[in-house]
């Protein structure tokens, strides 16, 4: 299951009588958000402003550094942020099996805790050398344990990430919070109906094109045996191939590259002072050099190319007969089933690429000044299909009991900020969603549909292509968005400091917390799965005027929209 977040669209307060629209060349297209600002004039230089106004600039820059373009980077179309509100907590050590993998090792604090400390010649025992001491069996259940704790891992991001987005609201308020379809199953339950209860065209291939179809799948996907420690069984599990590990590294860091330019080409279009100016202007050459040499290492070193090619020729073939693709899918979808240890039901093995991500040190400086809320002060969202305004929401402050995930009480944080002496300042990352169980071309290809035999089947849509789109799976996430290290400055405030120590608690058992839109300032957060409850404790420091918070948090998800599907050919006769 999805941890049930709070719900937050984008709101606009400002008073549009006073303002003038300002539209960046940048933002005058789709997938982008459009800011409207208003003269910089002396009554406005100390404006206090409430923090859902602030909270809804800051979308809006973060939009504009993700999501938009310009001849450098060319901007997405067919994809759009959903974000998280409040963000959700995790630490280095809740995806620890993305580099390990899922085979439990001993780890020096598991012996530490355990070893019986032996005196030398049988003096105090408080006071000697302590020796490991430990028996080979008492190694074995360390490491079983640790197995059990990578697989509980391995769950808990499947089921994180397993859910598919509600795209299909009038007011199209997903585009500013996290709205998760719940009527059809999760993703993986969709996915594994639609090959289930789906017909194919059929047409004999040649021998020759199966043995490329073969060589082709040998190169994208591999099967590993993990080793249960518990109970000694093994399981074949199918991952990605290093070559696209290597495709997704070499896209990562592309977006990482396209991202750092974003930042600074947006600093610059918003800034009113010459900083932000000077340094796009003096190093824009170096930042688009950065990006068009990451883009030669993901087509030279990253197989790039080669990919994209098996992948345009799988969905070439799979016009002409798809029947012996499908049984592959299947097998591949089966093969990445495992068995949750708590839970006992089965998920789907998920990883992040990159997986060293929790501890790198090449994540994004995110900045926001007072120059960025006068440039961004309200917002809208469009793609190429369809356009939605912001709303009214949960963007401001608020402190309560319960955990920020599911209180039992809040309340709002209700004065202002000045709007110049605030700043706000993180680190920001990007990190890709891998299914290898997920094949979207399938879903995308023009030779499948559903049984048309089947009563309630025959009936059934993934996405009816329109605008907003409908149906079963209208849109999925393929990416993560994560911050941490966030610092926040807000001036002389003391309502708002005792508004914190009053309910960000750092005391677990206290379920205090204290949420500002997408971030988590401190305090207690609870989410629910279907493997149990996990609570998290994330707390702060805060000293006159300034506020840390050192953990890293998910603020939201990248999302692809599925086109028309299933949109088979009209001259396709023949179905298994």
């Amino acid at each position: 299951m999805i941890p049930e977040l709070i719900r937050t669209p984008i709101c606009a307060s400002h008073d549009d009588t006073k303002q003038s629209e300002i539209t960046s060349p940048a933002r005058q297209r789709g997938g982008s958000y459009t800011a409207a600002a208003g003269p910089r004039t002396k009554e406005t230089m100390m404006a206090d402003v409430l923090p859902s106004d602030l909270m809804n600039s800051v979308m809006g820059k973060l939009y504009d550094v993700l999501a938009n373009g310009d001849a450098t980077v060319p901007q997405s179309e067919d994809n759009f942020f959903s974000w998280a509100t409040p963000g959700i907590p995790i630490e280095p050590g809740d995806v620890e099996f993305l580099s390990q993998g899922l085979t439990g090792v001993v780890k020096k604090a598991d012996v530490a805790t355990m070893a019986v400390p032996v005196a030398a010649g049988g003096g105090d025992a408080a006071t000697a050398p302590a020796t490991p001491g430990l028996t080979q069996a008492e190694l074995d259940a360390l490491k079983a344990q640790d197995t059990a704790q990578l697989y509980m891992q391995a769950e808990n991001l499947a089921r994180l990430v397993d859910f598919v987005p509600d795209v299909t609201r009038a007011d199209n308020e997903q585009f500013a919070r996290l709205s998760i379809m719940n009527n059809d199953g999760t993703l993986s339950d969709i996915y594994s109906r639609v090959l289930r209860m789906s017909q194919v065209a059929r047409e004999e291939l040649p021998s020759e094109t199966k043995a490329k179809i073969d060589q082709f799948r040998k190169l994208l996907t591999t099967t590993v045996t993990k080793k249960n420690l518990i109970d000694g069984s093994e399981t074949q599990v199918t991952e990605p191939s290093e070559l696209v590990k290597l495709y997704n590294e070499k896209l990562a860091a592309y977006e990482d590259a396209v991202l750092t330019y974003n930042t600074h080409r947006v600093d610059a279009l918003s800034a009113n002072n010459s900083s932000a100016v000077n340094y796009f202007a003096l190093n824009a050459s170096i930042l688009r050099n950065r990006v068009k040499a990451a883009m030669d290492d993901w087509v030279n070193n990253g197989y790039k190319n080669e990919y994209e090619q098996m992948a345009a020729f799988i969905d070439q073939v799979s016009r002409r007969d798809m029947t012996l693709l499908k049984a592959e899918y299947q097998d591949d979808l089966d093969k990445a089933r495992l068995t949750g240890l708590a839970s006992g039901s089965d998920f789907f093995y998920t990883s992040l690429i990159p997986g060293n991500f929790a501890t790198s040190s090449g994540w994004t400086q995110f900045g926001f000044t007072s120059s960025d809320f006068k440039s961004s002060a309200t917002t809208d969202y469009s793609t190429k299909q369809w356009k939605a305004a912001g709303s009214g929401g949960f963007l401001g402050i608020f402190g309560g009991s319960g955990g920020g995930g599911s209180s039992s009480s809040q309340q709002e944080y209700k004065s202002t900020f000045n709007s110049d002496q605030f700043g706000l300042n993180f680190e920001i990352a990007q990190v890709q969603i891998i299914r290898p169980w997920f094949k979207d071309a399938f879903l995308t290809s023009k030779s499948w549909r559903f049984d048309q035999a089947d009563p309630e089947a025959k009936l059934a849509v993934l996405s009816d292509g329109g605008s907003p789109p409908n149906g079963m799976m209208p849109a999925y996430p393929t990416s993560m968005i994560l911050v941490r290290n966030l610092k926040l400055t807000f001036g002389q405030n003391s309502g708002f400091s005792d508004f914190l120590s009053k309910n960000a608690s750092t005391d677990a058992n206290a379920g205090g917390f204290v949420r500002w839109g997408l971030f988590g300032l401190g305090g207690s957060y609870n989410r629910s799965t279907t493997s149990g409850s996990t609570a998290r404790t994330f707390g702060y420091s805060s000293s006159g005027q300034e506020m840390t918070v050192p953990g890293m948090q998910v603020i939201g998800f990248k999302c692809h929209i599925l086109p028309k599907s299933p949109d088979p050919l009209p001259g396709l006769t023949e179905w298994v």
